[in-house]
């Protein structure tokens, strides 16, 4: 069995060639979300909880999206790699080879495939994570000295998760043929069967289903939890397609082909071709309709988060200016005391200005899970404010605000009473400093996402030793006094002084290092499935060989096979645009609607310049594999 697995492999290495980039990339990409856990575990366990915390949350946030992107791309790029071979299956059935027989053989080709490609890969993502260091150092998550920890842990867990994933849908993929009568299987083997099975047709429904109902958790799961949890929307119905692939892309194409494309024969031709191989090309299309969706859903996500944080700030604060120390400010400025605890005296003396209400940030960290453990802790930035101001409105729904003038007391947001279960009357357990507090919860506020998740008073951050330097004041202007000017005269003194408005939409463009961070994890999401595609589309290009040999011989130039190949690799990419928007509609209206409660908020640039990209993806990997195929193709059948 050994022998006919590893003369397999041997055969079929331009096959396998493809099939093994796509685990490595796959294992590289999970290796440097591992190196993100782990060194998020060391830091914490060396004493640095805020940055441990945030590792944690970082990987463990992108690992759920990129767990599934593996398993969608692996599977498809297995299958197809098997699908192609389906002629041999049928003539090992047809010369005495037993159903277990070839599913060991394809079991043991996709597990020498696999664990010579998955560690390959793995390494080079443990040596490559380090590439992030600067990235998180510049968006402040970690210390200016971080560096990540490298240890065999993250390699063992990637190969072991690509592993699980490759082998089973290799024997999935030989159960078919292994199954079927050998004569059966040689008839198989030359013509595509659109129909699934009931068991496919059953799971896509239930995906479907549970794709448009997870696009809308975000009405009533709050926060930046909600819209994680829409965002799987788009994954679970790009899912489904995948199931059931060769009835719905098959439906397209006959739409298609109903429409009697007259002119060039490339394009009667192309036409032809993608109708009666719906199935081949399924798996071309779920791949590039992934792209399509995990980057429009990513970004729109984001930009709907940001949106919504906006919006609560500027309804949060009910005072005129938002005053904050000047982030360039030097140690010889006028002011150089500024970010002292004097400040709110310093700007209460200016002309014109009634109240200055001083804000402060600690580090803390909230426990999310009773068993307790590292990952049951999650970084946090606790909002101190005065307990009794009328300068900032989060939107209190339950109890009051004014209670945390007591030590140990705490507001929760409605998106950390609902992860954390506390409720008005209760406990949260949080750990300031080397403190553990059970704090009574004094009232749950809807505005989170503008203020903080956690609200405490200057009583309880000086009651555990955190200093409460100001660090935001919200200043309000008397009547009469002149704003323009107020706002001048504070700006003399060395600090920063706009309007609500101004003001958070000035730091959100300044958080540019965390924007980084987020956009290189994403494009290293779209480098596996990316890669996914391209390996789809050789092989299926490649494995055509045999049927653009027997249209040459009916007189198919090889002019117009390179012309047919572009039309249907246009068809192609339209076709998995069209599904990956559609698959990624429902999340975005879900997603908009709980966080903004209005009309969809999508990224348009990312989404056009991805649209375009699948579409032309599709034409330079298909072009890129039909030139030589043709040429090889043309050769055989002169």
């Amino acid at each position: 069995m050994w022998k006919l697995a590893s003369s397999g492999v041997r055969a079929h290495r331009g096959a396998f060639a493809g099939t093994a980039v796509v685990l490595a990339v796959a294992a590289a990409v999970l290796a440097v979300t591992g190196v993100l856990l782990e060194s998020g575990l060391r830091t914490q366990a060396a004493g640095d909880l805020a940055s441990g915390g945030l590792l944690v949350s970082l990987a463990s946030s992108y690992a759920g999206t990129l767990l599934v992107v593996v398993v969608m791309v692996v599977a498809a790029t297995v299958s197809l790699a098997l699908r192609s071979r389906r002629r041999e299956f049928a003539l090992l059935r047809a010369v005495g080879a037993t159903p277990a027989q070839v599913r060991r053989a394809v079991t043991l080709e996709v597990g020498v495939v696999s664990l010579v490609a998955a560690p390959v890969g793995a390494l080079a993502g443990l040596v490559g994570a380090r590439l992030l260091d600067p990235l998180l150092v510049r968006a402040g998550m970690v210390a200016p000295d971080f560096t990540s920890a490298l240890s065999p842990l993250p390699v063992l867990a990637a190969v072991a998760l690509i592993a699980v994933t490759a082998v089973p849908v290799g024997r999935l993929g030989a159960r078919e043929a292994a199954r079927t009568a050998p004569t059966a299987a040689l008839r198989l083997s030359a013509v595509e069967d659109r129909e699934v099975g009931r068991g496919r047709r059953v799971t896509a429904l239930v995906m479907t289903l549970g794709g448009l109902g997870t696009a809308f958790s975000s009405l009533w799961i709050p926060g930046t939890l909600g819209g994680a949890t829409a965002s799987l929307s788009a994954f679970l119905l790009i899912g489904a397609v995948a199931l059931a692939g060769p009835v719905v892309v098959g439906w397209i194409f006959d739409r298609l082909a109903r429409m009697r494309p007259g002119g060039r024969p490339a394009t009667v031709l192309a036409v032809r071709n993608v109708r009666g191989f719906s199935r081949r090309l399924t798996t071309v299309v779920v791949p590039l309709a992934l792209v399509v969706a995990a980057a429009t859903v990513q970004t729109s996500v984001n930009r709907a988060v940001t949106t919504a944080a906006q919006q609560q700030f500027v309804a949060a604060v009910t005072a005129d200016l938002v005053v904050t120390p000047a982030a360039d400010a030097a140690p010889d400025d006028v002011a150089p005391d500024l970010a002292a605890p004097d400040l709110a005296a310093q700007v209460a003396a200016v002309p014109g200005v009634a109240a200055a209400v001083p804000l402060a940030t600690v580090p803390g960290q909230v426990r999310t899970d009773s068993e307790g453990g590292a990952l049951a802790w999650e970084a946090t930035a606790l909002r101190v404010v005065p307990a009794g101001t009328t300068a900032l409105d989060p939107g209190v729904v339950r109890g009051s605000l004014a209670d945390v003038g007591t030590a140990d007391t705490v507001a929760v947001s409605t998106d950390t009473a609902f992860q954390t279960g506390a409720g008005v009357g209760g406990t949260l357990t949080l750990r300031l400093g080397e403190d553990v507090v059970d704090a009574t919860v004094v009232a749950v506020y809807s505005r989170g996402l503008g203020v903080a998740g956690l609200i405490v008073g200057p009583a309880t951050a000086t009651a555990h030793g955190l200093p409460v330097v100001t660090d935001t004041l919200l200043v309000d202007v008397a009547p009469g006094a002149d704003l323009a000017g107020t706002a001048a005269a504070i700006t003399a003194l060395g600090a920063t002084a706009a309007d609500p408005g101004t003001h958070v939409a000035a730091a959100m463009r300044s958080a540019g290092g965390e924007n980084d961070v987020g956009t290189a994890l994403l494009l290293l999401l779209l480098a596996v499935v990316a890669v996914g595609a391209a390996s789809t589309l050789a092989m299926t290009t490649v494995a055509r060989r045999e049927e653009l040999a027997l249209l040459h011989r009916t007189g198919t130039t090889r002019r117009q096979l390179m012309a047919m190949t572009t039309v249907e690799a246009t068809i192609t990419g339209v076709t998995a645009w069209v599904v990956g928007t559609v698959a990624v509609v429902p999340a975005v209206v879900g997603v908009s609607a709980g966080l903004l409660g209005g009309p969809p908020v999508v990224d348009v640039a990312a989404y056009a310049v991805v649209s375009a990209g699948v579409v032309l993806f599709a034409l330079v990997a298909t072009a890129l594999a039909a030139r030589p195929t043709t040429r090889v193709a043309t050769a055989v059948a002169s």
